[in-house]
């Protein structure tokens, strides 16, 4: 909770100074382009209103350095990349897919330096912020034109902005069911006292297992009179992503020949497919892989005689 504490290195009269300056109120940075999530789409009509664009994908203005455009540079903390998005008010954070439990540095990494986050991801996003006005839900605004006036609104009114900021303050994070999980969190991220999170994943896979194994054998010692030990199997509910959707706009207006169409909603049908032919060779003990494309053809040809 610290790294969303943090004070903001840069006070809002320093950068309403820079907005006089000539910024945008918001800022658009990414080179990772055409994923599932199709933000570009959206960033696009966005562009006409109220938005600084800089990397490969879109752009309307100049990066002060190259360097910033590198993936490797704009996937981690480094300072001069995140002095560059402290300097902004809001911070255009769209993931790469809409996945319920996925939430990434975009998102975070704003917070850190006090920029307020314009989110487009994880449906579950309100659950884990540290107050009610923290971020802004793109989704919660019929279309880019009403998200653009919104944010013209915080930029002219200073006391409405600090709002999504009071939870930098002493006892500002006010999310009960955050908190609670951080307090009973056995993991860590950049702290040398607890496990890092993917050591602590394998952690917890290991105990849940260790608590079943014992649990097996205390039943069947007990000849059925203690209760049988849980099953805990993995759902498409704990890490599942429905079919990607437009970024802007709906399918049906979008020509044959796009890009986004023609890659990612094939390829979101082609993994299901995989993992139904994957789930089917587990269940029948096959281990030889000509096997999986003979589940794989039955399964296309299921889908096409349902279709």
């Amino acid at each position: 909770l610290a790294y969303l504490r943090r004070p903001p290195p840069r006070s809002l009269p320093e950068k309403d100074l820079l907005r006089r300056q000539g910024l945008a109120p918001l800022l658009y940075l990414q080179s990772h382009c055409d994923v599932p999530a199709d933000r570009d789409r959206y960033v696009r009509e966005l562009m006409k209103y109220i938005v600084d664009c800089y990397g490969r994908c879109l752009n309307n203005q100049k990066l002060p350095n190259m360097r910033l455009m590198d993936t490797s540079t704009a996937t981690t903390e480094d300072s001069e990349f995140m002095n560059f998005i402290s300097k902004y008010k809001f911070h255009l954070a769209m993931e790469n897919a809409i996945c319920p439990d996925y939430m990434t540095e975009k998102l975070w990494r704003p917070m850190h330096v006090g920029a307020i986050p314009v989110y487009r991801g994880s449906p579950s996003v309100r659950d884990w912020m540290p107050a009610d006005h923290s971020i802004i839900l793109i989704d919660d605004f019929g279309s880019p034109k009403e998200l653009a006036e919104y944010i013209d609104f915080l930029d002219r009114n200073s006391d409405q902005y600090l709002k999504y900021l009071k939870y930098k303050s002493p006892h500002g994070i006010t999310n009960q069911f955050l908190l609670e999980n951080m307090r009973k969190r056995e993991w860590g991220v950049n702290d040398m006292s607890l496990p890092n999170y993917l050591n602590g994943f394998e952690c917890f896979i290991c105990d849940r297992e260790n608590a079943r194994l014992n649990a097996e054998r205390n039943h069947k010692k007990a000849h059925g009179k203690s209760l049988a030990p849980e099953v805990h199997i993995a759902q498409t509910t704990h890490m599942g992503c429905p079919s990607p959707a437009p970024g802007y706009g709906n399918i049906e207006d979008i020509p044959d020949g796009d890009s986004w169409k023609e890659m990612w909603l094939q390829d979101y049908w082609q993994s299901l497919d995989q993992g139904e032919a994957l789930t089917a060779m587990i269940h029948h003990n096959e281990t030889h892989q000509g096997k999986f494309w003979d589940y794989m053809h039955k399964i296309f040809l299921k889908r096409t005689q349902h279709n």
